[in-house]
C-alpha cells in the first residue's frame, strides 16, 4: 500500500504508511546533505559550525551543522559542493569531499542525511555565506568550534558527522594538510 498524504506543503508532506505517520521532506524528496568542514590551526583540529534561527527551536541563533536538500538535477556531492559554498564560503572540487556515510536522523521522518567532512585547511573563505537567500537564512553565518563545543552542539547530524570524521581521522584514512 503506498503512503497516504494526510497534509502537504511545497516543504513538507504529513504521510500515512498502513497506520504509522511520519514526515517527509517534499522539497527535496527526503534527502539532505550535511557538511563538515575542518582545519588544523596550532595543532588543533577545528570544525566548522553554522549559526542560524531555527524557528521549531526557538528565536535564538544556534549552532548546527551545514544542510542542505538535494538540488534538482543534481547528485548528493555536488549538492554538497553547492551547500559548502552558499554556507559556509568555501570552494572544493568534489574529490576533496569525504563521504561519511548517511544516516536517518529520526524515526519521525523518512530523510536520508549523507554526510561529507572536507579539509579546509589553508583554503580561502571566498564569499560570506549567506546562504540560499531565504528569509530563514537571514543574518545566519559560520564560526569555528574546538571538539569540546562540537560535542556540545545539540544537533545529533553535527555530532555525528563529527564523530565518524574523527575516526576517519585516527584510522588514517584522512590526512589533514599541513
Amino acid at each position: 500500500m503506498s503512503p497516504k498524504p494526510l497534509f502537504q506543503n511545497k516543504f513538507l508532506a504529513i504521510l500515512d504508511q498502513d497506520g504509522y505517520t511520519y514526515v517527509h521532506e517534499a522539497r527535496c524528496d527526503g534527502v539532505i546533505v550535511v557538511l563538515l568542514p575542518y582545519r588544523t590551526d596550532s595543532a588543533e583540529l577545528q570544525f566548522l559550525a553554522r549559526l542560524e534561527i531555527c524557528p521549531a527551536h526557538g528565536p535564538e541563533m544556534e549552532r548546527c551543522s551545514i544542510t542542505g536538500g538535494l538540488e534538482p538535477n543534481k547528485t548528493v556531492v555536488e549538492t554538497a559542493q553547492l551547500e559548502l559554498w552558499e554556507e559556509a564560503g568555501y570552494q572544493v572540487e568534489l574529490a576533496e569531499l569525504i563521504p561519511l556515510g548517511h544516516v536517518r536522523p529520526s524515526k519521525a521522518m523518512d530523510t536520508t542525511a549523507y554526510l561529507f567532512g572536507v579539509d579546509v585547511t589553508g583554503k580561502t573563505q571566498t564569499i560570506l555565506p549567506t546562504g540560499d537567500g531565504s528569509r530563514f537564512e537571514v543574518g545566519s553565518s559560520v564560526e569555528w568550534v574546538d571538539y569540546e563545543q562540537g560535542i556540545q552542539i545539540n544537533d545529533p547530524l553535527f555530532v555525528t558527522a563529527l564523530t565518524r570524521l574523527l575516526k576517519e581521522i585516527k584510522n588514517g584514512n584522512r590526512i589533514t594538510r599541513n
